[in-house]
């Protein structure tokens, strides 16, 4: 477990999630994911996305996969956030041996500015080094200037583009990476 304290008031502590932790990935998957896009994309878009990606099931069936690694950030035992990474997967303009993918990075908005987010990516830079992987890599839709700002702070960088695709509407999402 990573601890990182963020004031006197807030702990953020990162654990591995675990199977009972379904159910809780996929509330604040389909929260965060609704709060950050619903704005700037259609209701039936961002419903069908949500529907295809977030039920207990699927984040179930995520957890099972050895290739992934889900990490729930919690405040003061309250679920504030989580992270997925993914082994094995490569996107192009990921020209390296062994390539991590920070799947999703989310943050519940009542701990936004609370450092949650830079908790998890702590332990997803301490988890790619501790695995030998030598770039840690995402897709970030290019209008999403807050996530892109913090990546931005921790180093990363643009290598190429890849689509999305919300709902019925085909995205473009910038390739960064960040050695390892």
């Amino acid at each position: 477990m990573t601890t990182l304290e963020t004031s006197p008031t807030h702990v953020v502590r990162i654990r591995p999630a675990a199977l009972a932790d379904a159910a809780t990935l996929t509330e604040i998957g389909a929260r965060t994911f609704r709060d950050t896009f619903a704005a700037d994309n259609t209701p039936e878009d961002v419903e069908a996305f949500l529907a295809s990606h977030y039920r207990p099931e699927i984040q179930e069936a995520e957890l099972k996969d050895p290739r992934n690694l889900y990490l729930l950030a919690e405040v003061s035992g309250v679920p504030a956030g989580f992270a997925l990474l993914r082994d094995g997967a490569r996107e192009q303009g990921v020209q390296t041996e062994r390539p991590l993918n920070l799947s999703r990075l989310y943050v519940d908005r009542p701990f936004l500015g609370v450092r949650v987010g830079a908790a998890l990516m702590l332990r997803c830079l301490e988890e790619g080094r501790t695995r030998r992987h030598d770039v840690l890599w995402l897709g970030v839709w290019e209008r999403n200037a807050r996530a892109r700002a913090f990546y931005s702070r921790w180093g990363f960088t643009e290598v190429g583009e890849m689509h999305f695709l919300l709902g019925n509407d085909l995205q473009r999402d910038l390739v960064l990476v960040l050695a390892l």
